[in-house]
C-alpha cells in the first residue's frame, strides 16, 4: 500500500505486513532518511535518558512524550518505522501540556513541517511519527507547524488535532499548554550542555536534512504558472512526476537534489528563496542548545503562545534563581 507523494524517481512511503496474519505487525517503508526520526523520537535514541525527568504527571517522564518510535535505519536514504496505533480514547488535559512541551522541543531544535498529519494520538499524547527537517533555526515556534503559521490554518497545522478551531479550547487547556511549554523549555536549557555532548558524539553531518522551499499544494498549478522563481531542477522533478524533494547537510550551504537516483547535484538558489534556505541545517561550534536555547527564545515563545491563545493576564516563571514576567502585548491588553 503506497502512502503520500512521490520523491525522487517515484519513490513512496509504503504500508507493509510482517508477522502472521493471526499477529500481523505493520511498518512504513520510507525511502529516504530516517535518522532524524529516530534521533529525536525514536525508542532507541541516545537522548532519551537525558528527558527521563517528571512531568507533571507524576507517572511519566518527559521522554514518555517523545521517543516512542520503533526506528529501523536501513541506508542512507531507507528507512523503516513500525506503525503507531491511534488510541480512540477522548482527549484529556495531558494531551494538552505534552502538547505544549512538544512545542517547545521543536522550536529548539528547528523541526518543521509537523502539520496535523504528521501527528497520531496515543493515550497521553500525540506522537510525532514523520520528522525530515530539523536544525532550523527558527524565529517563531509557530514555524513548527503545530500552530498556524501564513497560509497553514488550524485546520491542517499540528494544534488542529485537538479540535475545530482555537476557540473551543479552555482556559485551562491553554494553561496546560503553557505549563508543557515552560516546562520542557526551562529543562533543555538546564540539560543544555548534556544534549550538545550527544550530538557531537554523533556523525550529524552525514544524514541529508530536508528543506522545503514550497509546500506540496503549490506546485499542483506551478506548471501553468507565470512564476519567474521556478527552479530548473524543480521543473525537472515535476516532470519526471515528483514533489521536487531538496535537502542539505549539517554546516554546509549547497541546497541539493537528486537528479539522478545516485547523483547528488547543487542547485542554485534565487534571491528570493536564499534567506529561508540559508537557516535550514545550520551547524553552530559552540553547540546547538548553547547556541539556541535561551531565555530569551522561551520568552518569544511564550508571548507567540499568549497572543494566540489571547491571553491577557501577565505570565510568570523562573528560571535557576532568576525570575522573569512575560507582559501580554499592549493589543492585548
Amino acid at each position: 500500500m503506497f502512502l503520500a507523494d512521490t520523491h525522487n524517481f517515484g519513490q513512496q512511503v509504503k504500508r507493509v505486513q510482517q508477522g502472521t496474519d493471526a499477529l500481523p505487525c505493520f511498518y512504513f517503508d520510507k525511502p529516504r532518511s530516517v535518522y532524524w526520526e529516530w534521533l529525536f523520537f525514536g525508542q532507541t535514541s541516545p537522548l532519551k535518558n537525558i528527558f527521563e525527568f517528571k512531568s507533571r504527571d507524576p507517572y511519566k517522564t518527559l521522554s514518555n512524550y517523545l521517543f516512542n518510535l520503533d526506528i529501523e535505519i536501513l541506508g542512507k536514504w531507507r528507512g523503516r518505522s513500525k506503525e503507531v496505533v491511534e488510541w480512540s480514547g477522548a482527549i484529556t488535559n495531558e494531551h494538552f501540556y505534552a502538547f505544549g512541551a512538544l512545542i517547545a522541543y521543536c522550536y529548539i531544535f528547528g523541526i518543521r513541517d509537523l502539520h496535523k498529519q504528521n501527528l497520531i494520538k496515543t493515550e497521553s499524547h500525540f506522537q510525532v511519527v514523520d520528522a525530515e527537517v530539523v536544525f532550523t533555526r527558527l524565529i517563531l515556534p509557530s514555524e513548527t507547524l503545530l500552530l498556524p503559521f501564513k497560509h497553514i490554518g488550524y485546520e491542517l497545522s499540528g494544534i488542529g488535532v485537538f479540535a475545530n478551531n482555537k476557540s473551543e479550547h479552555t482556559l485551562e487547556q491553554k494553561q496546560e499548554i503553557i505549563d508543557g511549554y515552560m516546562d520542557m523549555f526551562s529543562f533543555v536549557i538546564d540539560k543544555k550542555n548534556q544534549i550538545d555532548e550527544i550530538f557531537s558524539s554523533l556523525k550529524l553531518d552525514s544524514h541529508p536534512i530536508r528543506v522545503i522551499i514550497r509546500n506540496t499544494s503549490e506546485y499542483k498549478s506551478i506548471l501553468e504558472s507565470n512564476e519567474e522563481n521556478i527552479l530548473k531542477s524543480e521543473l525537472c522533478q515535476l516532470s519526471r512526476g515528483d514533489v521536487p524533494f531538496y535537502f542539505k547537510y549539517l554546516g554546509r550551504s549547497e541546497l541539493l537534489w537528486l537528479s539522478k537516483i545516485n547523483t547528488e547535484s547543487s542547485e542554485l538558489v534565487p534571491d528570493l528563496l536564499i534567506k529561508d534556505v540559508d537557516r535550514h541545517a545550520l551547524f553552530y561550534s559552540i553547540g546547538w542548545c548553547e547556541s539556541v536555547a535561551s531565555e530569551r527564545m522561551m520568552a518569544t515563545g511564550i508571548l507567540c503562545l499568549r497572543k494566540y491563545f489571547n491571553i491577557k493576564d501577565d505570565y510568570i516563571f523562573a528560571i535557576g534563581d532568576s525570575a522573569f514576567s512575560v507582559q501580554a502585548p499592549k493589543d492585548l491588553k
